[in-house]
Order: structure tokens, then sequence, then C-alpha cells
């Protein structure tokens, strides 16, 4: 062999051994890293924290040497190792120098992967890595009450896991403690087009936010919506006090009549019917339906008090059209006024009782009043004014 040769050949050989060598420490990385992962899979922490260690060791030296500082593998293991190191970190001073290294190693590591091979690993660190490191960070600002960090760190989470539920939910959460009240709705819409397994409980809290907001229009759209696909009685409820708060009485009467059948003990529903009715200026159903609210639970103020405002309406009803009758007519306007003082005195017994289970009502008052000032009993219209003057 000629001397020149030999040397060339023993240069050749020497640069490949370097090569070599820090190709090693690519692969020791990735050994150490694997392993830990094994163990920490295994609840064998102690065992697996050395074989991180080594791996840092190993995959800092790769990105420092000019042989592998553009190897996409390298870079990799340093996102996977570095991001490992944050997530176990509790302080955030050092978690986050941690983390920070890790993204840009993620980073530097996408420019290079031209030909993917290390897809799945970098698709680990941003789904999983990267939203856990969030979302860790989220959880530690909703238990100390800081609910607009939790925020931030909570939709930090969702741009490297869109679409989690679980994430979302606690999203919404969060924004709905810190008062941020669009946000909230905005995340809580999204999870009731998903599967969420709360998502009954989700568009009730998202009816109410609508409602909170004034925006009574999409509140009703949102509990109906969740009243028809999971039949809950809530959300029934919800739609149907909505509904009557906003003059929709009439297109609502068969939604509460089917609540009604579904659920016969609950005195809500017939109450609910004779408003409903009696806005629609139907009392003869009203007048029925307040009774059977009553016959559910004969201590329902509100039923008392309705029902005795809808007899006492009809009495002096009758009294007026009464009175308006001519003096050729005296037949008739005794038969009118008997009429009318049948309907006082059914109304009584009601009256009396709505008084009684709500002292402090002032409809319930005001109603005896009216009673007892058709009668001419001033002695009890006295008593019932200062009662209500003192409310």
């Amino acid at each position: 062999m000629k001397i020149k040769s030999f040397i060339l050949a023993a240069v050749f050989t020497a640069s490949s051994v370097i090569v070599y060598a820090q190709k090693g420490e690519v692969a020791s990385a990735k050994k150490g890293y694997d392993t830990y992962v094994q163990l920490k899979d295994a609840n064998s922490m102690t065992l697996a924290l050395p074989n991180l260690k080594t791996a840092k060791t190993a995959v800092d030296k790769a990105v420092m040497n000019e042989k592998t500082a553009s190897d996409p593998t390298a870079w990799t293991y340093k996102a996977l190792i570095y991001g490992e190191m944050a997530l176990m970190d509790s302080v955030p001073a050092t978690s986050k120098p941690l983390i920070t290294e890790s993204q840009s190693a993620y980073k530097k590591a996408l420019e290079l992967d031209k030909d993917g091979v290390n897809k799945a690993n970098l698709d680990h660190v941003n789904g999983a890595i990267f939203s856990q490191y969030a979302l860790n960070q989220g959880v530690k600002a909703y238990q100390t009450n800081n609910f607009a960090d939790a925020y931030t760190a909570f939709t930090n989470a969702l741009v490297h896991r869109p679409g989690d539920t679980t994430i979302t939910y606690y999203a919404g959460l969060s924004a709905i403690n810190s008062k941020n009240y669009d946000a909230g709705i905005k995340n809580y819409e999204e999870l009731v087009k998903t599967n969420f397994s709360s998502n009954n409980q989700i568009y009730l809290d998202l009816s109410r936010l609508y409602s909170m907001k004034g925006d009574t229009a999409n509140a009703i759209r949102i509990a109906g919506e969740g009243a028809l696909k999971y039949k809950d009685a809530a959300l029934a409820t919800q739609e149907i006090e909505l509904s009557l708060m906003s003059g929709k009485q009439k297109e609502v009467i068969t939604k509460i009549a089917a609540q009604a059948q579904r659920d016969p003990k609950n005195k809500l529903y017939p109450y609910y019917l004779g408003i409903a009715y009696s806005t629609v200026g139907d009392p003869v159903k009203a007048e029925e339906s307040y009774l059977q609210a009553i016959a559910i639970d004969p201590s329902f103020a509100d039923a008392n008090i309705n029902i005795g405002g809808v007899m006492l309406n009809k009495g002096i009803a009758l009294y007026n059209e009464t009175n308006k009758l001519p003096p050729s007519q005296q037949k008739e306007y005794e038969a009118g006024m008997k009429k009318a003082s049948a309907e006082f005195d059914k109304a009584f017994p009601y009256l009396k009782k709505a008084s009684e289970l709500d002292p402090k009502s002032r409809i319930a008052l005001e109603n005896l009043k009216t009673y007892y000032l058709v009668k001419k009993d001033n002695a009890k219209v006295e008593e019932l004014t200062k009662k209500i003057e003192a409310l």
C-alpha cells in the first residue's frame, strides 16, 4: 500500500468513527428515553428517572455537534426528553425553561423531518406533552381561584389537543368563573355539538348564560334543543319559564301539557299551564290548571294566589257588566249580581288561604282586600290596608 493511500484511509476511518460516535449519542438518547417511558408506565419512577437524565446528557451532546445538529431524530428526542422533564417539575420557575426548550426543539424537528420519519413522536410531543403541560398549569391556576389564568392555560391546551371535550369544559368553566361569559358561551356551544357526558347540564348552564346576557331567544333555543335531546325535566322547565316570561305563552302551552303528562306529580307544570291560559284569555282552563296544581300540593301558595285572582276577576267582570244594565232590566241585574257574588264567594277560600300561606305577598293581600271591598266589609278593608302598608 502506498503511504498516501494509507493516510487517506486512516483519515476516512477516523472520520467515520467520529460520525458513528455522534450517531451513538442519538441512539443513547433514544434508548434512555424509551427505557424511561417503559419504567414510568410500569409505575417505577425511581428506576425510570436515571434513564431520563442519561438521555438528556446524550441528546444535549447530539444537537450541539455539527455532525448530528441537522438530525431530525436528535431534535425530536430533545423535544420529548425536555417535555417530560417539564411535566415532572411542579415549580413554574424551573419548568418553564424546560418546556420552552422542548417547544424550540419541536419546531426545529418539524423543519428538519422532511420525510416524516419522526411524525408519531412529534405528534406525541404536541398532543400529549404540550397539552398536558398547559392543562397542568390550568388546574393549578383554577385551584387557587385564578380563573382568568386558568382559562388562558386551558385554551392553550386546546391548541395542542383541539376538540378535547374535557379541556373544552374546563376552559368554559374557568371563563364563566372569571366572568368572561362570552368565552364561556363559546366553549359550551362547542361542547353541545359533541357527545360530552354531562351535556344535559351544559345545555342548562348555556341557556342560563344566554339569559344572563339578556339573549332570551338563544336561551330558549338552547333549553328547547337540550330538552328535546335528553328529555330532561330541568331543561324543559327552563324553556317553559323563559317562554312564559318572554310573552310566548301561546307557543308553549303544548309543551307544558306534554311535560305535565310525563311528570304528573310535578305541581309546576299545571301551574305554568294556568299562567299560560290566563295570559291568552282562557280563564276556564286556567282555573282547571290551577286546581290541578293545588290537588298535587294544597299548600302551593302561588297557585292559591293565582286561582283566587282568576275567580275574583271573573266576579269583577260580571259585576261591572251587570252595573251597565239599565233600570228597566232589574231582573237581569239581580241575576247578574247573584252570579258575581257566587264567583266572589267561590274565590274567597283561595284568597284567604293564599294570604295565610304567604302573609308577605302584596298580591295575596291586595286580592283579599278587593274581596272585602266588594263585600263592603270596611273593618277588614282597613285591617288589610294596614298590613299592605306595613310590607
